[in-house]
């Protein structure tokens, strides 16, 4: 054995002619490994004689070549190949018999490989490596045994004459490189030693060389070994050991296996291949922020509240004496005689009353369903459709969600870009290129649209017509009211499953899926004019009641056609206005050079005359003390509602008179509330008077001043309306809170909910239940608010998207009642209300005003208290001034304060009359 430093290699030493490597050839050109201790190159003996003595050792070993299994990873150009057990018969190469562990090198000839490629194809083990065999320069490949699988297969092939020479020459390779290193005095001082041994080596063939390697110096530290320490990871704590058990009688249990079709159901997934949306995410801004505070916790009870009186009652026993007792019992000895004979009756009936009350009506009582078989999955929405479209409202918020008043399973939406301000004003121009529009849907076909209202802006809200459900105005992002007639497309609408059945039916050879997928498409028939809208965004838009009509001044009349033929329109520039949609009949209002201009043919002629020259008949301003600024408003409602006809004096229908007729025929309602409610973007309620009244300061007809003004939000105002059971309630949602508000309660809200999780972004009363709302949240949840059952927490909460709600809306039918819900990606999802939500509880109305009337008399009461508190301190001030010697002892009376105020109105005229003497006598300089 030798040392660790030391490499034993064979020596080319001697020479074989043409016939001992032909012979060694024999069997498909296989060379044994012992014909490698023999080199047939000619140059051997040479190689020997030029070897320099000093590094060579003779000894007397068997031919041994480069282990390449000492190394963990491969040489050059070497690569692991299988041979399986038929190519190595053929070419007498079986494994452990014609080659071993001990002697694992072969060399094959390169042309037997080849014709074993061409007869054999793909079928050869050499076709892996077929390219690198028929490109290698030599005639010979050499092959090595892999027994132990080191690298992946059971042999190596070397596919390169500097590796295999260096496998099968080592000696040579470490002789050149070590000739190099060493010093001319070394080499002379092994000279003498060294020729005996090369004589030696001529002598016999069969000798080998020791070539001994540069003995290893230790390291010499220069100081990067502190930049190696500092680079290192050091465990800065003991490893963690985990222990994984189970029971013993679970090991060696009997297992049944059998084969299964994968194309059955739950043995195979297809998963499709798609785009990858993550490289089109924008990158965003995204401010966060944090405060370091507890979180609060409201809580609180319900309770009857009654108004508190001090009272006292003071009562003594009347005695009789003996001379009265005997006149009672001798004048009631009968009535006496009679009682005692009824008191068995009376503590009977007693008794049962106690019991039970028989006076009570269980009729009353009967609950309009049976809410017995109520279980947890009753009570939550369950989804019912979903509608979403990659081309017209991906990537776009949904700003507001309406049902078709007639056509039952129509839905519409309105879409916006998701930008500030200054992202619109950046992106203009991508903006302006693409079109928006207003999305109908049907219950019957929720895969596509079924029409598109092209828009010239993006729209912010819009209302179909209660009467007229052909036409529907809109609100754009520029301040414009825009006006559409969808006549021509009621039929599509109405017919969408009839529709859906004849493309079914249609034959493979007529489809054309191009005409499947087009949409039908309706252009705006109308255009308020830019100069007269507001020149900001609409927030809001509702139409006027059927039976009410508004004129220049404000004031209310009868509508005798019961036709909606007026709307309303609040923006950011701080004004609601009042449209007319009937056109004018002044001479003003017609313009020859537009009139004369066609449309273009798609494009209805309903509102021809209002294109471009449609101007509000009224406006309303919302002031405030700043004479800057002023509210602006982004919700508002008023307190008549389509079909309360109740303020009606008159149920005469004359349809002789004209649409367009605006005479002094029209009856006046002088009972009608000219009142509205405004939310701003402030987060106050505004309660304002739209009638104009004449201004002390300018003497104008102006919007009057707002009568009040509450900022009891923490944000925008998202929802604001009337409840369609009490018209005088009102609610309001906006930031992190809501508000109810009662008609003629200028104090604030009757009821103010607790801070919520998340911010409220919409909401909406339930057309079904009295004292039932919902509100929508950022994080993609429903609220909904019981308050006969809860009021300090939400009856219910249920998550329902993964995006923030932008809308909310809710339809009820006879049969099942649904809520609409849209989200800024664009998706309008579709849930069914449960019936605890829908059906009304027994008496609901009357219960629920009875607890708003106790709300509003703690309100008073809590306001009278207020006052009286104020009052009592400011007399208490008062007394303590008095007591300290800074106010008069004694208060003067009313003649004795108006004797002083004239007194004072004396003095200051004599002072002027004196000043002006002064001022008219001449100068002297």
């Amino acid at each position: 054995m030798k040392s660790v430093n030391e490499k034993e290699t064979p020596v080319e030493n001697t020479l074989r002619n043409k016939s001992a490597r032909g012979s060694s050839k024999s069997r498909s050109g296989r060379k044994s490994g012992s014909s490698l201790g023999k080199p047939a190159d000619k140059g051997g003996s040479r190689h020997s004689d030029a070897v320099d003595g000093s590094s060579l050792t003779s000894i007397k070993e068997s031919h041994k070549p480069l282990d390449i299994f000492i190394r963990n990873e491969l040489m050059p150009n070497c690569a692991p190949i299988f041979l399986s057990k038929s190519t190595q018969k053929i070419f007498n190469i079986v494994t452990d018999e014609q080659i071993t562990r001990e002697s694992p090198i072969i060399l094959l000839n390169k042309s037997d490989i080849l014709k074993d490629l061409q007869l054999r194809a793909a079928v050869s083990d050499f076709s892996v490596q077929k390219v690198a065999i028929k490109n290698y320069p030599g005639s010979d490949i050499l092959l090595i045994y892999d027994a132990d699988y080191k690298f992946g297969q059971n042999f190596v092939i070397v596919l390169s004459e500097e590796t295999k020479s260096l496998i099968l020459n080592p000696v040579k390779q470490a002789v050149d490189g070590q000739s190099e290193h060493d010093s001319n005095g070394d080499m002379n001082d092994g000279i003498n030693d060294d020729e005996d041994n090369i004589e030696e080596y001529k002598e016999s063939s069969d000798l080998c060389f020791l070539f001994k390697s540069k003995s290893e110096h230790g390291w010499i530290e220069l100081g990067s070994e502190n930049e190696i320490t500092e680079m290192n990871t050091f465990e800065t704590r003991s490893k963690v050991y985990t222990i994984f058990q189970r029971p013993r009688k679970e090991f060696g249990s009997v297992l049944h296996l059998q084969d299964e079709n994968a194309t059955q159901k739950g043995f195979s997934e297809q998963i499709l291949s798609r785009e990858d949306e993550s490289f089109n995410i924008p990158i965003m801004e995204l401010d966060k922020s944090t405060t370091n505070c507890e979180i609060t916790c409201d809580k609180g009870v319900n309770t009857n509240w009654r108004y508190p009186k001090n009272a006292f009652t003071q009562y003594a026993p009347r005695m009789y004496t003996s001379d009265e007792l005997k006149h009672f019992y001798h004048e009631n000895n009968d009535a006496l005689l009679k009682i005692s004979k009824l008191y068995p009756l009376f503590e009977q009936s007693l008794l049962e009353n106690e019991m039970y009350n028989f006076l009570s009506n269980d009729y009353e009582n009967l609950p309009i369903g049976d809410e017995t078989y109520d279980t947890r999955s009753d009570n939550t929405f369950k989804e019912f459709l979903s509608f979403t479209d990659l081309k017209y409202s991906k990537n776009k918020a949904i700003t507001m969600i309406q049902w078709h008043p007639n056509i039952k399973g129509i839905i519409a939406t309105s879409i916006s870009e998701r930008l500030i301000y200054d992202q619109r004003i950046d992106q203009a121009s991508r903006i302006l290129l693409q079109s928006t529009h207003i999305i109908l849907w049907s219950f019957n076909d929720p895969l596509k649209p079924q029409l598109l209202l092209n828009a010239p802006d993006d729209i912010i809200c819009f209302q179909f017509n209660p009467t007229n459900s052909n036409y529907i105005a809109g609100g754009c992002v520029n301040g414009q009211v825009v006006l559409w007639d969808i006549e021509k497309h009621i039929d599509d609408l109405t017919n969408v499953k009839s529709r859906l059945k004849q493309n079914n039916q249609m034959p493979l050879f007529v489809f054309d899926e191009n005409e499947l997928n087009k949409v039908s498409i309706s252009h705006y028939s109308a255009l308020s004019n830019i100069e007269s809208s507001h020149g900001l965004p609409i927030m809001d838009l509702k139409w006027i009641p059927d039976h009410l009509e508004i004129n220049r001044l404000g004031y209310c009349f009868e509508n005798y056609t019961q036709k909606c033929v007026q709307l309303m329109t609040c923006g950011l520039n701080g004004e609601i206005l009042l449209w007319d949609i009937r056109p004018e009949k002044t001479p003003l209002a017609i313009n020859k050079t537009s009139d004369s201009l066609k449309p273009p043919i798609n494009v209805p002629l309903t509102f021809s005359a209002l294109d471009l020259k449609w101007k509000p008949l009224l406006r309303i301003h919302l002031y405030t003390n700043d004479p800057v600024n002023d509210h602006a408003p982004i919700k508002f409602c008023i307190r008549e509602m389509q079909g309360d006809r109740s303020l009606l004096t008159s149920n005469t229908k004359d349809s002789s008179i004209n649409t367009t007729d605006k005479s002094s025929k029209l009856l006046p309602l002088p009972n009608a509330d000219t009142h509205i409610y405004a939310g701003t973007e402030d987060g106050a309620i505004v309660y304002v008077d739209w009638i104009p009244h004449k201004d002390q300061d300018t003497g104008k007809m102006q919007t009057p001043k707002p009568e009040f003004c509450s900022s009891r939000h923490d944000g925008p105002i998202s929802y604001l309306c009337h409840s369609p059971f009490d018209s005088s309630l009102v609610l309001a949602i906006g930031g992190w809170i809501w508000t109810m508000w009662k008609e003629g309660v200028t104090s604030g809200p009757i009821i103010e909910s607790g801070r919520a999780n998340k911010p409220l972004t919409g909401g909406s009363w339930s057309p079904t239940r009295p004292s039932v709302f919902y509100t929508c949240r950022v994080d993609g949840s429903i609220e909904v608010w019981d308050l006969l059952d809860k009021t300090y927490e939400p009856t219910m909460i249920q998550s329902i998207s993964a995006n923030s709600l932008t809308a909310l809306s809710i339809w009820d039918s006879p049969k099942r009642q649904f809520i609409a819900t849209g989200d800024i990606q664009g998706v309008l999802q579709l849930f069914i209300v449960p019936r605890r939500l829908k059906t009304p509880l027994p008496s609901e109305l009357k219960k629920f005003n009875e607890y708003i009337e106790r709300e509003v008399k703690r309100k008073e009461f809590v306001s009278m208290r207020w006052n009286l508190r104020e009052q009592e301190k400011i007399e208490q001030e008062a007394e303590n001034k008095r007591k300290a010697g800074l106010a008069p002892a004694v208060m003067l009376s009313d003649e004795e304060i108006i004797q002083k105020e004239k007194s004072h109105t004396v003095y200051f005229e004599f002072q002027f009359l004196a000043v002006s003497c002064r001022s008219s006598r001449p100068t002297n300089f």
